[in-house]
């Protein structure tokens, strides 16, 4: 039986753009209204933009992938107000995700977890560190930034970003550093859906590289991410074709029954559950890398 062709990608994915489109009224809300507010008020603005945030990384990681806008000036801007609007410099937080599916979790990837690490304590130094000490992070995406100018770009995202966040601590002191709580508290969980997509997986077999979490609120909302081991075997596939390929993986054999879960990453029961049993061991060795067919390079 030939399967009928893709339908072509939107030229604007408007779901995904209108997410991001509530990051664009929050911040300079955030900013304009700062000096107004009490203290219940501007505890509530930060509450909403963690919320904003962490809606918008839904959008940041399938950017990456297969761009919400096209138009070439068009993505670059999106591309660097998505960065922003999650704290991290576009062009080097692209690097150190594709060196992620390069490796899928295993040795060579940047972001694995360390021996004797449990879950927590990876969340919080995977957190802080980019902050607090990057010389090992800058390092690593430098040297693979080598291509159509991405080391103009990396300079560009992070005087964007950290510059941005410079100048607010310094023009009003307690807007600035609530923002930079506000990102802080907010990568930390976008470091929690990394560890809960890969809880128990092998980055050695091809069948196991990522979570399948059904939830039906969690994939609505978050434009299907729950189908994370899909997502590693065809990361150029955009998020509304998901469910069908999972359904087709699963039946050549290729998705794990017990790497599938009702749960989303973000139900309390599988927090607790992962905070519980996560190994504090190190991953499975493994001396090859397991880039999977329509795996881009981390250096593309």
């Amino acid at each position: 039986m030939t399967r009928a062709p893709r339908p072509p990608l939107p030229t604007f994915d408007l779901p995904q753009l209108a997410v991001h489109a509530l990051w664009w009224v929050w911040f300079p809300s955030f900013i304009l209204s700062w000096d107004a507010l009490g203290l219940a008020g501007r505890l509530g603005m930060c509450a909403l933009g963690w919320m904003v945030l962490f809606w918008n990384y839904a959008v940041l990681h399938n950017h990456m992938h297969v761009s919400t806008a096209r138009p070439k000036l068009a993505n670059w801007v999106v591309s660097r107000t998505l960065g922003m609007a999650c704290g991290f410099p576009y062009r080097g937080y692209y690097i150190h995700h594709f060196n992620h599916h390069k490796y899928n979790d295993g040795p060579g990837d940047w972001g694995q977890r360390r021996p004797g690490e449990g879950a927590l304590r990876y969340c919080l130094r995977s957190a802080l560190t980019p902050w607090f000490w990057p010389f090992e992070t800058v390092g690593q995406v430098w040297r693979f930034a080598k291509k159509r100018n991405q080391r103009l770009e990396l300079v560009l995202d992070f005087l964007f970003v950290d510059g941005t966040l410079l100048a607010l601590v310094l023009w009003r002191p307690a807007l600035g550093l609530a923002w930079w709580a506000v990102l802080l508290v907010g990568q930390v969980c976008i470091l929690w859906l990394n560890l809960a997509a890969h809880f128990e997986t092998d980055a050695s077999q091809r069948d196991a590289l990522g979570n399948t979490s059904t939830s039906r609120f969690y994939n609505t909302f978050f434009f299907n991410a729950g189908y994370h081991q899909a997502h590693h075997l065809k990361p150029q596939m955009p998020w509304y074709e998901l469910p069908e390929a999972t359904r087709e993986l699963a039946a050549s054999s290729l998705v794990r029954p017990a790497l599938i879960t009702p749960l989303s990453p973000i139900n309390p029961f599988w927090v607790a559950r992962i905070v519980k049993r996560y190994s504090s061991e190190p991953c499975d060795p493994q001396t090859d890398s397991t880039i999977t067919s329509g795996t881009p390079s981390a250096v593309t």
